[in-house]
């Protein structure tokens, strides 16, 4: 029971410790504000990863992915060729390997179960710092109409003149999507 309060506490102080730090540093202005968001993407991701690496047992993840791959590969070489023996075996391997994908889904959603709640949180201070007038980030190029999807607007920033505005949510999706990947190499999360 001590060490369950002494996590409270310690995950209580971590809280008030990020939310005052929040306070003292307004980030409502590029390019501050482009930089916390990144910050902020790149701990909410290592910290998925740490909690990841935890739980997933690394040995496991590798056979189910390998197996996988080897299951997918041979299904692309029965459609190209029509092999009938090939065929077979794929057929007989089906079941099996329906379990071990289901098995790997599984293995990697469990970490989503513990991560979710603190993300919703990093959205809920992200949202609150911008909306309105606050701008996230700043792109000083001009970007093609078809490739915007409604991710942000064009606008005029006092000294950055007529820049792209990302919304935040693609911003930190951009940042997290990077760190992520990078985060999950290096622990063996993404096996080969």
């Amino acid at each position: 029971m001590f060490v369950l309060s002494n996590v409270g506490n310690f995950l209580t102080e971590t809280l008030n410790t990020f939310i005052t730090t929040l306070a003292s540093f307004p980030p409502e202005n590029p390019p501050l504000s482009s930089i916390f968001i990144l910050i902020v993407s790149f701990f909410v991701s290592l910290g998925s990863t740490l909690v990841s690496r935890y739980m997933i047992d690394i040995d496991r993840l590798a056979t189910l992915t390998r197996e996988t791959k080897k299951h997918n590969k041979m299904r692309m070489e029965m459609m190209k060729t029509a092999d009938t023996k090939l065929k077979l075996k794929y057929e007989r391997n089906a079941d099996k390997m329906k379990k071990l994908q289901s098995e790997l889904t599984s293995m990697r959603m469990k970490p989503l179960l513990i991560t979710f709640l603190p993300l919703m949180l990093f959205f809920v201070l992200l949202s609150n710092i911008y909306r309105g007038e606050a701008i996230p980030a700043v792109i000083p190029f001009e970007l093609p109409e078809s490739i915007l999807l409604r991710i942000g607007t064009y606008t005029y920033v006092e000294g950055w003149g007529q820049v792209f505005r990302p919304d935040y949510v693609w911003w930190y999706f951009g940042g997290s999507i990077t760190f992520g990947s990078i985060f999950q190499k290096l622990a063996g999360l993404q096996p080969d």
